[in-house]
């Protein structure tokens, strides 16, 4: 008999070997001390829990997050990573169920400012980069990392900052453009431009949009219904045709529905009255509302269209444009201050002269 995967000695030294790969990326790329012993606690009390389960599947799902724990850590993603322990953690203080190992809180974390975390992690990607030049020994004591290395590894990150504010600068004023949702055959026009970039969107256009595209789904809804129910008109009107003339109507719903024209059959002849009369008796209250539901709809986009092109809409274009232009003119004129009284002195080793103070000195 085939043994379970549980008793094989490969699968152990498998889990055993992704366990202390885990632990050995997790001082390599995670900084931040309340990260690390976050991981190293979930991890452990997750691999506790599940030493003794029974299902493959649930084995298998366990094995590949913990890859994919290991693949964001590689990656810096620690916000996924936070996600994903977060998920685990929920999972393993579920109420109502008992755990047969006693789980020890972990040790507090000491709190570490945000800042040294940062930098933490720019000196890190730093050596790395430059050891793999060979611009850096493999070996380095951290007095010469804090002291040396630090203030480089800043400089050059505050540098391709500075890069890329004078790339901005040089392309102009950012653009103020139309941005449109759509909600049903509806199009809801909004400014997008620097200015209100990144800040939460007013309540009123939230209504607004809210409202809009509940109709258009309802709308669509309506749609759907009154087409599933034209199928059954159109049985009706074939079955009573049929009692009375003892004929078939050809055709289908969709045709009719689709169309102005009077129904025509399969022989391209136009229906006789009796056909026509049948028909028109059963599925016209169905094209009426057709019509209604697409005449409410064309209402709508008509409206927001022609709201577009008011001169209110115009003004606010107009408002954005000469905030964002004013916007780029005071950026533009403490970069130039900047760049005649500062940079000219920078230099990485002196904390008040650094690039990130001069930056952060003049708002960027």
């Amino acid at each position: 008999m085939v043994l379970h995967f549980s008793q094989l000695p490969h699968h152990r030294t498998y889990v055993l070997h992704w366990y202390r790969y885990t632990l050995r990326n997790i001082p390599r790329n995670v900084h931040s001390e309340h990260l690390q012993l976050r991981i190293k606690s979930v991890t452990r009390t997750t691999v506790l829990k599940h030493r003794s389960d029974k299902s493959s599947w649930s084995i298998y799902k366990l094995l590949r997050d913990l890859k994919k724990l290991n693949t964001l850590l590689l990656k810096s993603k620690t916000e996924k990573v936070w996600e994903l322990l977060t998920l685990y953690s929920r999972k393993t203080s579920g109420k109502g169920k008992k755990s047969s190992l006693p789980i020890c809180a972990p040790p507090k974390a000491p709190e570490q400012d945000p800042e040294t975390v940062r930098n933490a992690k720019l000196l890190h990607d730093y050596i790395t980069e430059k050891q793999r030049r060979s611009l850096l020994p493999n070996n380095l004591a951290d007095e010469f990392k804090l002291k040396l290395v630090l203030p480089l590894a800043l400089h050059e990150h505050n540098l391709q900052k500075l890069h890329r504010i004078e790339y901005k600068l040089a392309s102009g004023p950012p653009k103020v453009s139309l941005n449109y949702t759509s909600a049903g055959k509806a199009r809801i026009w909004f400014v997008r431009s620097a200015v209100n970039k990144g800040k939460r969107q007013s309540r009123g256009l939230g209504r607004i949009i809210r409202l809009e595209k509940k109709k258009g789904q309802n709308n669509l809804d309506y749609w759907n219904s009154i087409h599933e129910n034209s199928r059954w008109a159109w049985h009706e009107a074939v079955w009573e045709h049929l009692i009375e003339t003892n004929s078939v109507i050809q055709g289908s719903p969709e045709k009719f529905l689709s169309s102005t024209a009077k129904p025509i059959n399969k022989t391209g002849h136009v229906a006789n009255v009796d056909e026509n009369r049948v028909i028109c008796e059963w599925l016209n209250p169905l094209k009426e509302s057709l019509e209604f539901l697409s005449v409410q709809s064309e209402r709508q986009a008509k409206y927001f269209e022609e709201y577009k092109r008011k001169a209110t809409f115009r003004s606010q274009c107009q408002y954005f444009a000469q905030k964002t232009d004013l916007m780029y003119q005071n950026r533009k004129r403490r970069y130039t201050k900047m760049l005649n009284d500062d940079l000219p002195f920078v230099t990485p080793f002196f904390r008040t002269r650094n690039l990130p103070a001069v930056l952060k000195a003049h708002k960027f």
